[in-house]
């Protein structure tokens, strides 16, 4: 364990999250945590730092595994600068750690954009932390490609897809492909072998060869319901296959533009607490005012929130996630003990993550705290304070 400056967090209501303390008091030892319990089990070292969130929620730091970007800037510009504008300004949102992601391009827009988010990953920023990168595409549906470009939607190529790999630095952690496509086992069996989470997504897929994919072991679901067959009795598709597997984890988008709250709720009853995803799709428009912006390399118009491209779809959000989290506790009547799962413990399970996700001795101390209207009070990431709304500290 890495030791250095102690922090000492007094917790009205702590969830690790698999079970909740009360009150309960949480130890930080440089970027990792020491010790956690009950006030009365764990005792304050001498000469630490001491933080009151005595009337508070303490909940392990959000993780976002589907990211393009915010504050103006977009991942797939490559540059330090870009990534550490959305690196700030998750963490005034309790988001910790995330997975900047990408949208289909050409194979040499995306080769670029690759070699430079992959040369990023070891650098130090200011807020939460890239863990990997997030490829959306190319390998998906033409028939349900959103807003990704017609023109660089491609067939599955393994030895495209392995040279990008490379490229990246081994950086690419989670890759959106449809699962019928043919020629798709290629691409799924290099992922397996590089230890990349294959998600099914933007996808025209029936129930069969949704199930035949989770089989394979794609057992995530990107932005479920958006870009993809639709649901019905006769015809469940990829949606029930989605819903009705325990192998697979969910992604879903909160904003009540994507998917109206009847449906949210109808989601959280049928998939259970232990496989929901609450992931932002977030762009460059986020945390700003409508107007103009960017997804890659494609123009997108936002109005009172909403994202669309010139040809009208939904092109990602304007969503943070404690903006999610509120939602989808009021839409759902979850508890937060419940809710929380699906921006810390689940994320963190869903892309293999160590030490993420987890309020527990040996963890990464990567923390966030809530008031009780689900506003983020203070942010830590890796031992440190990168947000705190009092003082108006920001990363």
């Amino acid at each position: 364990m890495s030791k250095g400056r102690i922090v000492a967090i007094e917790a009205g209501r702590l969830l690790t999250p698999a079970k909740t303390l009360s009150p309960a008091r949480l130890v930080v030892e440089g970027t990792h945590i020491a010790e956690v319990g009950t006030a009365e089990a764990v005792r304050i070292p001498t000469g630490a730092e001491r933080v009151d969130a005595s009337n508070l929620v303490v909940t392990p730091g959000f993780i976002d595994p589907h990211i393009h970007g915010c504050g103006g800037a977009d991942v797939m510009d490559g540059t330090y600068e870009s990534l550490n504008v959305v690196s700030r300004i998750l963490a005034r949102h309790g988001t910790t750690a995330f997975l900047p992601t990408t949208v289909s391009a050409p194979p040499d827009v995306l080769t670029s954009a690759l070699e430079k988010l992959g040369g990023l990953m070891s650098k130090n920023f200011d807020g939460a932390r890239p863990l990997g990168i997030h490829l959306e595409g190319p390998f998906i549906s033409a028939y349900k490609r959103g807003t990704h470009k017609a023109g660089s939607v491609l067939a599955p190529n393994a030895e495209l897809f392995a040279q990008w790999i490379r490229v990246s630095g081994d950086s690419v952690r989670l890759v959106t492909i449809a699962p019928e496509l043919e020629g798709i086992d290629s691409v799924i069996h290099v992922a397996n072998d590089s230890g990349i989470v294959a998600a099914m997504g933007h996808s025209n897929a029936t129930f069969d060869q949704a199930s035949r994919g989770a089989g394979r072991g794609v057992c995530y679901a990107v932005h479920t319901f958006n870009a993809m067959r639709g649901f019905s009795h006769r015809d469940p598709g990829i949606v029930g296959e989605v819903l009705l597997s325990d192998r697979i984890f969910a992604e879903i988008i909160t904003d009540g533009a994507h998917v109206d709250p009847a449906v949210v709720r109808l989601f959280a009853r049928v998939k259970g607490k232990d496989r929901v995803l609450l992931v932002t799709d977030a762009i460059s428009a986020t945390d700003m005012p409508d107007g103009r912006y960017v997804l890659g390399p494609d123009a997108v118009n936002v109005v009172d929130g909403v994202c669309r491209n010139a040809e009208g779809r939904l092109a990602g959000s304007t969503l943070t996630q404690d903006v999610a989290l509120r939602n989808f506790v009021n839409w759902t009547d979850w508890s937060i003990e419940d809710a929380i799962l699906g921006l810390t413990l689940n994320p963190s399970k869903a892309l293999k993550l160590e030490r993420k996700g987890v309020l527990e001795p040996g963890a990464d101390a990567d923390i966030a705290i809530l008031d009780g209207q689900f506003r983020v009070m203070k942010t830590f990431v890796a031992g440190k304070l990168v947000f705190d709304r009092k003082t108006g500290q920001s990363a």
